[in-house]
């Protein structure tokens, strides 16, 4: 902990120039770390200030100290309380302004209101990579287990989980283990449960956006509009198989549609049932000006879990049209926060009072 320490104090120094800051001890409180003391000085006043380093491995561990901070803080007894990290990104920051957490980062990013100060610094990049955590919650098979913890408000056991994912008991106990760790699993006698659900989808989202379809085509097939392409696709015998899904807006159509659209996105297990589809549906492969787009998708396995069929076709599942038409660039972000209105936020919102 020294070294944290003295980067604690080297911050100090770099966020408020002209006074003498000198390291005093720091109160031993009843529950988490002791804070790092510091006295401020300059010729015209003194302050005392209480700095508790926070890591922040997810939103939900950042929450967790945001929420023990305010109670430190209201028995501070007339010191000034700042929570400090390695480095807090923006959206992390904007989380703690919310809560009234005043803060610093090693980076220089600062926010503090108080009678005598008004900083607020932003803008500093990470001056570090962070480390790679053990195991990716949002792998392709990792994710199998938060479609399913997501989809419920109840606890699971670890061997229910393995079993409808068809996932080995270890392998989940060893993802339940790494989510444990940023702060978004609640275990009980009666298995696991998600905590801070919201705020774990927006990681998740982030996440996926750096994730790509492995392989894809543009078809044009010939049809007046889309609608009239997904009743032909309806009829098709291809339409039988379980070899594909309905996602963006073509997917969301079908569920609770919201925005327009001109072009029917499938995700298919291989493009050989693509150029089957399209040659039943007396469509070709073009370069531009397609109506129908058949990609294989990152999520290899778990972008077909919890497939549903609505008008005699296949289509993905809100979780995984909310992942795609979170940064679709046309009307992508209406439809992603509509479905969510409407089918995720309840299920999500319970798991946040755990």
């Amino acid at each position: 902990m020294e070294h944290i320490q003295r980067d604690i104090e080297s911050g100090l120094r770099d966020l408020f120039p002209g006074w003498d800051v000198a390291r005093t001890p720091g109160p031993a409180p009843d529950f988490g770390p002791p804070a790092f003391g510091a006295r401020l000085r300059n010729a015209d006043a003194e302050v005392n200030l209480r700095v508790e380093f926070a890591p922040v491995a997810s939103r939900a561990r950042l929450r967790d100290a945001a929420r023990l901070f305010v109670q430190r803080q209201a028995g501070g007894q007339g010191a000034v309380y700042m929570l400090a990290a390695a480095f807090i990104s923006p959206t992390n920051q904007q989380i703690l302004r919310e809560a009234g957490v005043p803060f610093f980062d090693f980076a220089g990013n600062a926010w503090l209101v108080h009678d005598r100060f008004h900083i607020d610094r932003r803008g500093f990049a990470n001056p570090s990579k962070e480390s790679r955590p053990a195991r990716d919650p949002f792998s392709d098979k990792a994710s199998l287990v938060l479609r399913l913890l997501m989809s419920t408000r109840e606890h699971m056991g670890i061997r229910q989980i393995a079993e409808e994912a068809d996932l080995t008991a270890g392998y989940v106990s060893k993802v339940a283990q790494e989510l444990e760790r940023r702060g978004y699993l609640d275990r009980k006698r009666e298995g696991i449960a998600l905590r801070h659900a919201t705020d774990l989808l927006q990681e998740w989202v982030y996440s996926y956006r750096k994730r790509r379809s492995t392989a894809g085509a543009s078809y044009f097939v010939p049809a007046r509009h889309a609608e009239e392409l997904i009743g032909r696709l309806s009829h098709a015998q291809a339409a039988g198989s379980d070899n594909y899904v309905l996602t963006l807006h073509a997917g969301a159509s079908l569920v609770d549609r919201y925005a327009d659209f001109d072009t029917v996105d499938l995700y298919v297990r291989n493009l050989a049932f693509a150029d089957a589809i399209t040659a039943e549906l007396g469509g070709r492969a073009v370069e531009r000006g397609g109506n129908l787009s058949m990609r294989v998708p990152y999520y290899r396995v778990s972008a077909f879990f919890g497939k549903r069929q609505v008008g005699g076709l296949w289509v993905a599942s809100d979780l995984q049209l909310y992942l795609d038409l979170y940064d679709y660039p046309v009307r992508g972000r209406e439809q992603a926060e509509h479905l969510y209105n409407r089918w995720l936020q309840p299920l999500l919102e319970a798991n946040d009072t755990l």
